[in-house]
């Protein structure tokens, strides 16, 4: 009778163990799918933000060799359009709601585009629209500023270093 018990038990559990099972997998694949729309989306929303920067500025933030374009009212709104964005998908990495793998790939290109010179330039004029996103803000100046101390050319340094 022992045995037959043991059978009755495990046809009654096996479903729940392969239903429980099946909900696992349903939720992994709507997070990867979630993820995939949300990367769908910002990429979309930043390929719109190129269109609207001035190719000089961009350019040249991209290749620190290229002369600085003139500050304009476009290079800084498009600045703070850029930032924007990078705002949005920060809070959203912070929340949960994008994977740590998704998030170290956008985080390598902000990380880029942050740490060049029209960037770090405009962010003087436009951090303060950030500072009630404490967070973000200490996130930013992390990324700026760090990058600004590794690049700094030997001659800068202070005597006796």
């Amino acid at each position: 009778m022992t045995w037959l018990w043991q059978i009755g038990t495990l046809a009654q559990v096996g479903p729940l163990v392969v239903g429980a099972l099946a909900i696992w997998v349903a939720l992994m694949n709507q997070r990867r799918q979630l993820n995939a729309q949300m990367f769908i989306e910002f990429s979309a929303r930043f390929q719109e933000l190129l269109r609207l920067f001035p190719t000089d500025a961009w350019l040249a933030n991209l290749n620190p060799s290229r002369p600085l374009p003139p500050q304009s009212q476009d290079v800084r709104d498009c600045t703070l359009y850029c930032i924007q964005l990078i705002a949005d998908v920060y809070h959203l990495h912070q929340a949960g709601y994008i994977s740590k793998r998704l998030w170290r790939l956008w985080e390598r290109e902000i990380e880029h585009t942050l740490t060049g010179p029209v960037f770090q330039r405009e962010w003087e004029g436009i951090s303060a629209e950030f500072m009630s996103k404490p967070d973000f803000f200490r996130y930013i100046n992390t990324l700026i500023h760090s990058k600004r101390q590794i690049a700094m050319p030997l001659s800068s340094l202070p005597k006796g270093f």
